[in-house]
């Protein structure tokens, strides 16, 4: 058996967020970093074209960490976020930055004493609603919860929990194929 000298996105991502978290906890600015990689994931995830190109093997590092510190530069991030996302663009990582973002989120929920949980929706929530499902997160699971928003709108309506290991899929798509499964069955 062989093994890759490359790791995965995942395996990366945690490496990068642990790395930046500790100096993020010395600077004693985990807050602020926390909020610059979640505005910078949020600004990747939400343009398919610039998603499309920090993935992309046809743009140079050069040229994505350029398009990166720009747009840290536009967010007013940290400039530990700044160096951050720079370095991964640099080590062809800038496709990981929303995976590293979500990591040092949980880490900096945990370090809180609070549990990440994402909620995966169909639309985008209000503030409001963010408020009161992290309210109901909190009070169910018995201890509290951050809770970080991620839009899907394939899942027609609904939504989908994870914490930990753990799915609760309550998304009309999953009851659309669990129907569909049924009568294929019949």
């Amino acid at each position: 058996m062989t093994t890759s000298s490359t790791s995965s996105p995942g395996e990366a991502a945690q490496r990068y967020a642990a790395a930046v978290f500790e100096l993020a906890l010395d600077s004693g600015d985990v807050d602020g970093v926390e909020a610059g990689f979640t505005a910078i994931a949020k600004l990747i995830e939400g343009d398919a074209a610039l998603n499309r190109a920090m993935r992309s093997p046809l743009y140079k590092s050069e040229e994505k960490a350029g398009v990166l510190e720009t747009l840290c530069g536009k967010l007013k991030s940290p400039d530990l976020v700044r160096r951050a996302v720079g370095v991964a663009a640099m080590n062809r990582r800038a496709g990981d930055i929303p995976a590293i973002a979500r990591a040092f989120a949980t880490r900096a929920a945990r370090h809180r004493g609070a549990t990440q949980v994402t909620a995966r929706v169909a639309h985008q929530v209000s503030e409001a609603q963010a408020a009161k499902l992290e309210s109901d997160v909190s009070r169910a699971l018995g201890r509290t919860v951050k809770v970080q928003i991620e839009v899907d709108p394939a899942l027609i309506a609904g939504m989908q929990l994870r914490f930990g290991s753990k799915l609760i899929d309550a998304s009309v798509r999953t009851k659309l194929n669990q129907l569909t499964t049924i009568m294929k069955g019949m």
